[in-house]
């Protein structure tokens, strides 16, 4: 087993189809006059499934962008034995939520019985074209389509969550050199465009990943970029303070293979949507990562579990999940015990973790959780050679924050149960205006140090001037 992390799994696994399956000739396969067809059948259920993602210039999400359209029929007949491939191994679309969750969690992608046997049939019948006048109006198609379309900005970039009020770069493009496979510099953010020199809140983020090896980044403003995540936007009347000439960091994990002719120039950035004046803020958005760091797999274990639990001090809305863990990461359950409770709820169940998919589970409705609730977290992990993304089989594996280590992480992210009633444009109360200078007091902290955790010299310094 490589021990170049397997940056190229994903690309293996998801996007790219056998090569037996894409000689074989879709038209050597059944034309019987009954068969389904692209225009007439196989187009709804592409667009209503899979167009999120698989579109022109369709999004992308940490580092990695589907590799076709769904919506033209040229693009998809080749992928055609791809797509049947991945719907039988459940791996399309991308979904860690077990099925008992649907309808609890915004943006949700399960397939239904009846959608994922109609593509099946599709392809295996040949993956005809049929009459163009068949296919749905653009009306029935915008109605089934997830809705998500980009928008462009006066400079020409394109942005999910809508055109930025402000936005930050790299000060230079950073150079991902030929040694790296696995490496994580903390980087400064500058401001591009916009204003931050003054106090505001913010209702929605989002990173734009500069090249295909960043496998996810985190900011302590800009949130989160991972593979199948997109922005952060809050619901209205949620959000977080954005201070003052703001320290802005993204700890970037870029993931490749190495060797001669593999560096590449990353120019990832990042933007912010602002609330007007008189907005006003009822809930101010905090995260936290419960967390396990005594986990001590040993060699060849294919399910090593580990347990975590976590107080919740106050009232509180839960608004979102996001477990993370690395190669090894096998499944995730995260349970709910309330104060004189003796049974668990679960919150979170996600039975085949995939360290290539990381989710950010939002509640339709945030849940109210009382003070004295307990979080409960378990973790698997398979560390056999069975796991085709695990480097090293034969490695007791850690906590740490690479790749080739673990971790059993459960961020949720919650604000206090109590309305604020912030006005946006008033002034800012000292409290608030504390939490985040000692916020941006430990993110300086960890953008002095990172060049010393022996992770992230390989490259050398990415130092502004």
């Amino acid at each position: 087993m490589s021990k170049q992390y397997k940056r190229l799994y994903l690309i293996s696994k998801i996007f790219l189809p056998l090569a037996a399956l894409l000689s074989a000739s879709t038209g050597a396969l059944s034309q019987s006059a009954e068969a389904p067809t692209y225009y007439g059948d196989a187009l709804d259920a592409l667009s209503r499934n899979c167009a999120e993602c698989h579109r022109p210039e369709g999004p992308n999400l940490g580092g990695v962008q589907a590799p076709f359209s769904v919506l033209n029929y040229e693009q998809v007949k080749i992928w055609a034995p791809f797509i049947s491939l991945r719907l039988k191994d459940g791996s399309m679309p991308p979904w860690g939520a077990h099925q008992q969750h649907q309808g609890t969690f915004k943006n949700e992608r399960y397939i239904s019985d009846k959608d994922k046997q109609l593509l099946i049939s599709w392809v295996e019948a040949g993956a005809l074209e049929g009459d163009a006048k068949d296919q749905p109006t653009a009306d029935e198609l915008a109605l089934s389509a997830p809705a998500n379309e980009p928008t462009l900005a006066p400079d020409g970039s394109m942005w999910w969550m809508g055109v930025p009020d402000a936005t930050v770069a790299f000060a230079d493009p950073v150079q991902v050199c030929e040694e790296a496979s696995d490496w994580q510099p903390t980087i400064l953010m500058h401001r591009t465009g916009g204003d931050l020199s003054k106090h505001q809140w913010a209702q929605a983020s989002e990173i734009r990943p500069g090249s295909s090896t960043m496998h996810h980044g985190t900011s302590n403003y800009l949130g989160v970029a991972v593979p199948g995540r997109g922005p952060q936007i809050y619901p209205d009347g949620w959000g977080f303070l954005v201070p003052a000439d703001p320290f802005i960091t993204l700890n970037m994990h870029y993931a490749k293979q190495s060797g001669p002719g593999t560096a590449v120039e990353d120019n990832t950035v990042g933007g912010f949507l602002f609330y007007e004046p008189g907005d006003v803020i009822d809930y101010v958005v905090q995260n936290t990562i419960p967390m396990n760091r005594d986990i001590v797999i040993p060699p060849g274990d294919p399910n090593y579990m580990a347990k975590h639990e976590h107080t919740i001090e106050e009232d509180i809305l839960l608004l979102a999940l996001a477990p993370h863990s690395h190669y090894r990461g096998k499944a995730v359950k995260i349970e709910l015990q309330l104060p004189g409770v003796d049974e668990l709820e679960t919150l979170l169940w996600v039975p085949d973790y995939d360290f290539n998919w990381q989710f950010h589970y939002e509640y339709e409705e945030p849940r109210f959780l009382p003070a004295g609730s307990k979080y409960h977290v378990t973790w698997w992990f398979d560390n056999s050679a069975e796991n085709p993304a695990n480097p090293d089989p034969a490695a007791e594996v850690r906590w740490g924050p690479r790749s080739s280590d673990e971790m059993m992480n459960a961020r949720y992210y919650f604000t206090k149960a109590e309305p604020q009633g912030i006005v946006v444009g008033e002034p800012i109360s000292e409290s608030l205006l504390a939490q985040a200078r000692r916020a941006e007091q430990y993110y300086r902290g960890q953008y002095a140090g990172w060049e010393t955790e022996n992770i992230s010299e390989l490259c050398g310094p990415q130092l502004a001037p």
